[in-house]
């Protein structure tokens, strides 16, 4: 059924005048007349009376007709009013998964802030470390990945990194290094460090092994943990260090306080990450919103 049809037979309904109809169609009458005439013989039924010297009015078979045709009508333009805004980013679902040092960083938040704020997209997000990100991502249950860097990716994967930080040294309050707020790597001989680790041959252990060079140190005794913030509790519980992003030291965590390394300079990058080829509207916007002013110079 030619919705060109539907059109001409509700224009007309409601104008119960061929000629008013073809105006509000922009179209010529002889096209209405035709187009009514079509839907009739594709019905089988007759749904308008109508002569030369009188006014069009509904059949019975009409009168049932019009509010379904009105239906039908309604439900195409709800249909490409949503079809234009998926494809303009504005509906759909996009999740997103994160490290918990993306959030206090502002990354995650202006992501999300960017879709949220004037369209109707529901953002699922949830804290992943970052091989579980990764996994996610090449598997197809999470779109966005803002997770900390790493030597290699998937071929499937893209990234760009959104934020360049410093590495702080995270230490007890009582630490023996005292308040300077400056700390060299010798003084850091016989502690025990807290490093967010999954058995991967390149991970934050890689930052603790730089400082032991730097120091000339054995090899520190590491206490594998999941995130950045079982680190920090350990810390402030006295029975670690923790080497830790920039961000981090925002937080307020009891018993802890921040220094930076006095001779070894230590960064560690966020990433922003997706499947290679990405084209969904909405997935888009949040990669959008990612970049708005964190990607580093």
């Amino acid at each position: 059924m030619d919705l060109r049809w539907l059109r001409a037979f509700v224009a007309v309904a409601e104008q119960m005048h061929f000629a008013r109809a073809a105006e509000g169609l922009e179209t010529a009458t002889s096209n209405v007349s035709a187009q009514l005439k079509a839907l009739e013989d594709h019905l089988g039924v007759r749904l308008l009376e109508r002569g030369r010297r009188t006014t069009p009015r509904l059949t019975a078979a009409g009168e049932v007709f019009l509010p379904e045709a009105h239906k039908v009508l309604q439900a195409v333009e709800q249909a490409e009013s949503v079809g234009r805004a998926a494809g303009e980013g504005l509906l759909g679902r996009v999740r997103v998964g994160y490290v918990a040092s993306a959030a206090y960083s502002g990354v995650l938040a202006d992501a999300v802030a960017h879709v949220i704020e004037d369209s109707a997209v529901k953002i699922l997000i949830e804290e992943m470390a970052t091989p579980e990100q990764v996994e996610a991502l090449v598997a197809g249950r999470i779109d966005v990945g803002l997770l900390r860097d790493r030597p290699e990716l998937p071929d499937s994967l893209s990234k760009t990194v959104v934020r360049r930080e410093d590495v702080l040294l995270a230490v007890p309050e009582r630490h023996r290094s005292g308040r300077s707020g400056a700390v060299l790597a010798h003084e850091l001989a016989g502690e025990r460090f807290a490093v967010p680790s999954f058995g991967e041959a390149h991970d934050a252990r890689d930052e603790v092994a730089a400082v032991a060079a730097a120091g000339c140190l054995s090899p520190p005794a590491v206490i594998a943990v999941r995130d950045y913030l079982a680190a920090l509790a350990l810390v402030g519980a006295g029975t670690a260090v923790a080497l830790v992003p920039e961000c981090l030291s925002g937080l307020s965590m009891p018993g802890v306080r921040y220094a930076r390394l006095q001779d070894v300079s230590l960064q560690t990058s966020l990433l922003l990450v997706h499947r290679s080829g990405e084209s969904a509207p909405a997935v888009l916007r949040v990669l959008e919103g990612a970049l708005i002013g964190h990607r580093p110079l």
